[in-house]
């Protein structure tokens, strides 16, 4: 007879084997996802890198763009012609134009779906 300690349980071969091998495909599964989410971190890790590196480069960019644009002449031009004056409504004008393009292409694309089926 068993002790306290110890407990035996009969247990048919099959369910056995069965039990076993969902054991060990829920471990390599386990396995599996594990080395998935270690990728996935190091994937976040270097676009974060890269996302730095890029901000630096266009902040370089910017900068040279500026100093360039500083030491180039000034045109004399009436205000009139001279198309260097971007006011801030005229840019939120494109993004709106940009949005409503976004927008009727949806549509196009619903339309075009509706017309498959």
């Amino acid at each position: 007879m068993a002790t306290k300690e110890e407990l035996f349980v009969s247990v048919f071969p099959e369910v056995y084997r069965i039990g076993k091998s969902n054991i060990l495909r829920s471990q390599a599964d386990l396995l599996t996802t594990l080395k998935r989410l270690h990728n996935l971190k190091v994937l976040a890790r270097q676009k974060q890198d890269l996302k730095k590196r890029l901000h630096k480069l266009f902040s370089i960019v910017l900068s040279d763009i500026d100093s360039l644009q500083d030491k180039m002449p000034k045109p004399k031009m009436p205000k009139a012609i001279r198309k260097d004056d971007i006011t801030e409504e005229k840019l939120k004008k494109d993004f709106s134009k940009r949005d409503d393009i976004e927008d009727e292409l949806k549509l196009i694309q619903q339309k075009l779906r509706e017309l498959n089926n």
